[in-house]
């Protein structure tokens, strides 16, 4: 059980939520790693439990409910600095990523420590000027997509200032000055660590250099992302940002403004036996088009939205590119396969595609929201492909409208 240990330790550190014990023995085996008496064998769900057993609550606790998985103890998890940029301060070296302030962070992995920070993490956010606040990391996203990175063109480097006044506009961190940055297009994993529990940072002292000596590897201005020792909450008596957790629950989500109590809440309910369901189903044929149309993009697509990849049937509706005006617009190359939020954003110009390249374009209105499907490239079977002709008169649109 000594040797085990470790490894379900270090499986635990990368995970992105807790683990039951065949998820746990799932990833050992996909590591390669087996029972050192005998290469053949693998780790079994009964030692792991034995081995976190044995470890007596040292290192990993145990969620009973609603079943049993393991995740480091808080002593084990890291704690973070986020920095969030505001919008007239991006950074011109990539695609902007905003956040959320209290409720998610957006990053990929072409950002240092990208690969190490984990759910169940705590993180201080903070910008160029100040701490803004105390966040739990509940879970982390990721997806698949691209992204512009832009580089000086004497050197690789992709630290840029965009100046505002002094001319050449662009200026990197060796010194070369310049008009206009080389871009180039890259594939990346896109991460989200969503949180589950903010305090402010409006009741303590918001001086960034008091973190200063808690950097675990120095302090770096021009990283995004830098683990700090955990004594560095240290500085701010009475912080809580541990999350109500009882009987075992990992997330607890805050109740929102609109959710709370409100006049309506005084009406009382009363039940009607009138079955209005053929209303609401009408709605729904009506909302997907014509049922041919819609047939002919699941089997295209493969009961798959083109966009998000969901594939729960019931949400997918048959999208028009080209508006519809007749008989001639159903043909399934005019259409895409869209959840029903992602096909009311396309139909309101919100989204779009490059007909040139298929990548996903939002508008800044939503892009916020949608980050994670931004700059990914439409999902198509081979042989079927949207007409290039119809994308472009909707990127058009989109475009002129951006």
């Amino acid at each position: 059980m000594r040797y085990i240990l470790p490894k379900i330790i270090e499986v635990l550190e990368q995970a992105t939520s807790p683990l039951t014990a065949k998820e746990i023995e799932d990833r050992l085996k996909s590591k390669n790693i087996f029972r050192p008496v005998d290469n053949e064998n693998t780790i079994t769900q009964q030692q792991i439990r034995r081995a976190i057993r044995d470890d007596n609550n040292t290192k990993i606790e145990t969620i009973k409910s609603p079943t049993l998985t393991y995740r480091l103890k808080q002593s084990n998890r890291q704690l973070w600095v986020l920095k969030t940029v505001p919008e007239e301060d991006k950074a011109s070296q990539t695609d902007d990523y905003q956040d959320s302030l209290k409720e998610y962070y957006n990053y990929d992995n072409f950002v240092a420590n990208s690969q190490q920070i984990k759910a169940g993490d705590q993180a201080i956010v903070i910008d160029k000027k100040s701490i803004l606040g105390f966040v739990n990391i509940s879970s982390i996203d990721s997806l698949q997509g691209s992204k512009t990175i832009r580089r000086c063109p004497e050197c690789p480097s992709t630290t840029i200032d965009k100046r505002k006044t002094k001319k050449p506009t662009y200026r990197c961190n060796k010194g070369h000055e310049f008009d206009k940055p080389i871009e180039e297009l890259k594939s990346v994993t896109k991460y989200r660590a969503n949180f589950d529990h903010f305090v402010s940072s409006n009741q303590f002292n918001n001086n960034l250099t008091q973190l200063r000596p808690f950097y675990t590897n120095g302090y770096n201005q021009n990283m995004s992302m830098q683990r700090l020792d955990h004594s560095a909450l240290d500085l701010f008596a009475n912080l809580d940002i541990s999350s109500n957790r009882d009987s075992g629950d990992y997330i607890t989500i805050p109740l929102s403004p609109y959710q709370s109590y409100t006049e309506e809440d005084k009406e009382e309910y009363k039940i009607s036996d009138d079955d209005e369901r053929e209303i609401v189903e009408r709605g729904i044929k009506l909302r997907r088009g014509q049922q041919k149309f819609r047939d002919a993009l699941l089997k295209r697509y493969n009961n798959t939205c083109v966009i998000t990849g969901c594939k729960i049937v019931d949400i997918l509706e048959a999208a028009h590119i080209r508006p519809y005006r007749g008989k001639n617009d159903n043909h399934p190359s005019n259409g895409l396969l869209l959840r029903a939020d992602i096909h009311t954003l396309f139909d309101l110009n919100l989204i779009a595609i490059d007909p040139d390249t298929m990548m996903v374009h939002f508008h800044p209105k939503v892009k916020n929201e949608y980050a994670l499907y931004d700059g990914i490239l439409l999902i198509t079977n081979a042989g079927y492909k949207p007409n290039v002709e119809a994308l472009a008169s909707h990127y058009k649109n989109f475009k002129s409208g951006a």
